[in-house]
């Protein structure tokens, strides 16, 4: 999909992830959010365990989410040493329910529609994010209309949403 909804819009598409008194609505997620397996094996960024379900997303991002995996993994020559050399095995997160950083609206990850990947090698800030380096990597995801925090003014280069900022 490629007409994903701008930010401003994310509600009205995705629905509203907050409860009754503004937290997390728990309905919300049992009725939209999904796993989403990559080919590759896949590991947390922060302590190496295995991830065993899979990228938690809004099941409206879904299938576009595994195209974007099938055309890494083909791109990577369905190679795992590839795939950890460009840091796709690093899960970074899915959904989660929380404020953007700095500030007040709620996260696109509270949508399921964001996922992040080697946070270590492309944080928050760094204008010189480490995908810059994986065109295949960044293609895949543009071409199926994810926006990458790279691009940013304050870059988040493990950050892709399914959702618009212009």
């Amino acid at each position: 999909m490629s007409n994903w909804p701008h930010q401003s819009k994310v509600d009205e598409f995705y629905g509203d992830p907050r409860d009754d008194d503004g937290g997390s609505s728990a309905q919300w997620e049992k009725e939209n959010i999904v796993y989403v397996n990559p080919p590759w094996k896949l590991v947390t960024a922060w302590d190496g365990r295995s991830v065993t379900k899979g990228v938690r997303v809004h099941r409206k991002c879904a299938e576009s989410l595994k195209k974007v995996f099938d055309s890494i993994w083909t791109a990577a020559g369905k190679n795992e040493h590839k795939i950890r050399e460009w840091g796709m095995h690093l899960y970074g997160g899915g959904h989660s329910f929380r404020l953007m950083k700095g500030g007040t609206r709620l996260s696109m990850h509270s949508y399921g529609c964001a996922v992040d990947f080697d946070p270590a090698r492309n944080g928050f800030g760094d204008t010189t994010p480490n995908f810059e380096n994986y065109p295949d990597v960044l293609d895949a995801f543009e071409k199926e209309g994810w926006t990458w925090g790279g691009n940013w003014k304050k870059p988040d280069g493990m950050h892709w949403q399914a959702a618009r900022i212009k």
